[in-house]
């Protein structure tokens, strides 16, 4: 037989059967019941990962059959984002007592912020009964919101630098291409004391197409003006655009050159005064230029 220390302070189970009653249900997809902050932005995040996942997938299956199709996939998913996060939002304006039209403000630039930093009342009020504990995974999902955020400002900052990086280096390319061009019109100049009026009187074959690169397609000369064409495997910001190096002849018959938007050498002139500009022939923003190729 067991035996009991007589002294013992006595043991019971004193939870109440209805502890789970205290709290009310979570259901994701409905406008009514409480949902806390944590599991706003928790619930939040996660939801919103797996629909735009599944959304981007059924887009890009949907567009295998027709450019509409993908479309309207693509606004259906986005359908269903927006009323998740709207029937959340009216769950955290339950949490804080307040009325579920308080979710419109999330069409508000920062009106987030308000369901992310006001508290839910404590205990039951007009709307039911407190929201459960946070789970682990509710807390993990919510950690997860920092990193995003940060994450998307990095990116927001860093896809568009590097887009143009790639691109000047597309263009670079072009010049790089060019020099040969160059080279054959300072020679031509030389031997004629005029500006080559194209490829054939600069000793150079032909075809523009005949210097073609990666992403350059041809490489010209008119009067003396070397006409870099970017082709269609270049970025469409360059595509089928034209960047014009012209040449100048300093006072002591040096051949000089002016790239694209930058500035006419100081103490040359033109070498065919006839010919345009190279910055009207040039079609290129000046933030895909190299530094020398702008204004």
């Amino acid at each position: 037989m067991e035996s009991r220390n007589p002294y013992a302070a006595p043991q019971a189970n004193v939870a109440r059967a209805d502890d789970a009653a205290e709290y009310g249900e979570v259901r994701l997809f409905s406008p009514h019941g409480r949902i806390g902050r944590v599991r706003y932005i928790g619930y939040s995040m996660g939801l919103s990962i797996v629909v735009l996942v599944v959304a981007s997938l059924a887009t890009v299956a949907a567009s295998t059959v027709s450019a509409s199709a993908g479309a309207i996939v693509g606004v259906f998913g986005y359908v269903v984002l927006l009323a998740v996060q709207f029937l959340l939002s009216i769950q955290r304006s339950h949490d804080m007592n307040v009325t579920g039209w308080l979710s419109l403000i999330t069409l508000i630039p920062f009106g987030l912020l308000v369901f992310w930093l006001v508290p839910g009342t404590r205990g039951e009020n007009n709307y039911g009964k407190p929201p459960p504990p946070n789970t682990a995974a509710a807390i993990v999902l919510a950690c997860l919101l920092p990193i995003v955020f940060i994450g998307g400002i990095l990116a927001a900052i860093a896809i568009p630098a590097y887009q143009d990086y790639t691109i000047r280096a597309q263009v670079s390319e072009g010049l790089s291409l060019a020099a040969a061009a160059k080279a054959a019109v300072a020679d031509s100049f030389e031997r004629t004391g005029a500006a080559p009026a194209d490829r054939l009187a600069a000793g150079m074959s032909r075809e523009a197409t005949d210097s073609a690169g990666v992403y350059v397609a041809s490489v010209d000369v008119d009067h003396g003006t070397v006409l870099v064409q970017y082709g269609s495997n270049a970025s469409s910001m360059i595509a089928g655009r034209l960047l014009a190096l012209q040449p100048y002849v300093s006072g002591d018959e040096e051949v000089v050159w002016r790239c694209a938007l930058g500035t006419p050498p100081a103490g040359a002139v033109a070498m065919d005064r006839g010919a345009a500009p190279s910055d009207v022939a040039t079609d290129i923003d000046a933030r895909y230029l190299p530094s020398a190729c702008r204004p």
